[in-house]
This record gives structure tokens, sequence and C-alpha cells, in this order.
């Protein structure tokens, strides 16, 4: 196995673009991030990772952009162990890993990185679409006046996910285009959104999330609701619409079934302790 470090993210799209059209849904995320920083974001440090075997073909790829934790592409055992070995070279050590339970832990176990699971994630991905129906009100893009509500509410989200947002302004004024509120009565009460469109051979993918409703305003089918307004602006433009929820949620992972959500595999998150 062979891991080498692509200068830039066009690269890397570039020279995964057969193994990620082999898998798109599992290396919708790298990809995604991938394309988030050709559309503008920034990090800290941007790490590029290709792993290929001795023939040359690439099977695997992972990415570490700072201060984000490490995130993985399935890969086989060898490339994983590999792939550790390069980041191991690196001045700094990742505060946690992200990617399938196997690959995650051989990545840790041949890095030596002691660790504990933050999170298991299931992967969902759209089946067969059935909107919500029957709650009041109605979905609209966000507008430079909803800027200081979005925020707050993705900082918000931050919070009860557990999730790093470094800056929750940069990311909602970074992707408004991409957000959509739940409004009843002329007042948000959701917010849901989605991730840039990851483009293969295979066809286009769209990834749901962040999906937050704010603890007044729960249980009352909203989060379901501008989830399936979002599902609604993604379809004409996507082949697949995935999303990831967190396992020990019930409640979301039900109003994901209910709009034809199905899971299809797992995601770990581990902190490195």
């Amino acid at each position: 196995m062979r891991v080498t470090r692509p200068a830039d993210p066009a690269e890397f799209l570039e020279r995964t673009a057969a193994f990620r059209a082999a898998d798109p849904v599992r290396t919708n995320v790298i990809g995604s991030v991938a394309t988030g920083v050709l559309q503008g974001r920034a990090y800290d440090a941007e790490h590029w990772f290709v792993v290929e075997d001795g023939t040359g073909a690439v099977v695997g790829a992972a990415i570490w952009t700072e201060p984000y934790r490490l995130l993985l592409a399935p890969m086989p055992q060898e490339a994983a162990h590999a792939l550790a070995r390069a980041v191991l070279e690196l001045p700094r050590v990742p505060p946690g890993v992200i990617g399938p339970q196997e690959t995650a832990e051989a990545v840790v176990a041949a890095a030596g990185w002691p660790t504990e699971q933050h999170m298991l994630e299931h992967l969902l991905v759209l089946q067969e679409f059935a909107p919500a129906t029957g709650v009041p009100g109605h979905a609209r893009p966000l507008t430079d006046a909803d800027v200081d509500l979005a925020t707050e509410w993705m900082r918000q989200f931050s919070e009860d996910a557990g999730a790093l947002i470094t800056d929750p302004r940069e990311a909602v004024v970074g992707r408004m285009a991409n957000h959509r509120f739940w409004v009843v009565d002329g007042q948000p009460v959701a917010f849901a959104s989605h991730a840039p469109l990851v483009g293969s051979e295979s066809g286009t993918v769209g990834r749901v999330g962040p999906v937050f409703t704010p603890a007044a305003q729960r249980r009352r089918g909203y989060g379901g609701a501008v989830t399936s307004a979002v599902v609604e602006h993604l379809l004409p433009l996507t082949t697949d619409v995935m999303l990831y929820t967190d396992a020990s949620n019930p409640t979301s992972n039900g109003v994901y079934e209910r709009l034809g959500f199905r899971r299809v595999a797992d995601v770990v998150d581990l902190t490195i302790t």
C-alpha cells in the first residue's frame, strides 16, 4: 500500500473520482468537504490522503480539515494501517476519527491512539419519499434578516448534538442558499440545510443536515416538515439523498423513517483521548 498527499482539493477530487463513484454514498462526506473548500470554505489547515494498492488503484481516501476530525472513506485493513502511518508523520494528532467502524478501529489501533466512542451514527438513504403532511406552516429560504437567529440555532445545534462548529455564523452565511426555515404564523420554528452536492460518474448525491428545532417547538412535526422541504428541493438535482442520524435518538430516527429514509450503514465517531 502507498499513501500519497494531493496538494489541494481539486487534485484530491480528481484522483479519487473513480473510487468515490464506486461508493458515492459512503464517500459523500469526503467529497462534499473537498467541494466546500473549492467553493471557499476555509479551515485552519487541510490534509488530503489517497491510498493506492500495488497496481496503483485507489483503495482508500481520507481528509483532515483542522480543527475537525480525521474523516475516513471505507478501505481495506491494510490500507487503514498505511493511512495511520502517514497521519503519524504529521506534527499534530487529530482530535478524533470518523468513519466506518472497522476502518476507524483499524486506523486508531495502527496509530496507537487511545479512544472513546463519542457517537454512533446511522447512514440513511432515501428509498421512497413520503412527504410530511398535515403540519401547519410553510418552508422558505433564509434571508439576510435571518442570519442572527440561524446563527444562534446553529450554535444550539452544536451543543445539543455534541458537534464541533467553530464558527456558527460562517456556517450559516457560507451556505445560506442551502438552508430552509419552517415558518408558522410568520415565525421560524425549525430549520434544515444540506451540504454541497457531490457529483460522480454514478450520479449526484445530496446530504441533508443539520436539522434543528428549538426545544419549545419540538414534537409538533416541524423538524420533519422542514426536512421534507429540503428533500423536495434536492430531488430534482440529485440521484440519491442521504443523511446521518444519531443512533441513540429514536425520535429523529422515526421522523426520517416516516419520510422514506432507510438505514444502509453505520459510522462511528471516536474521540482520541
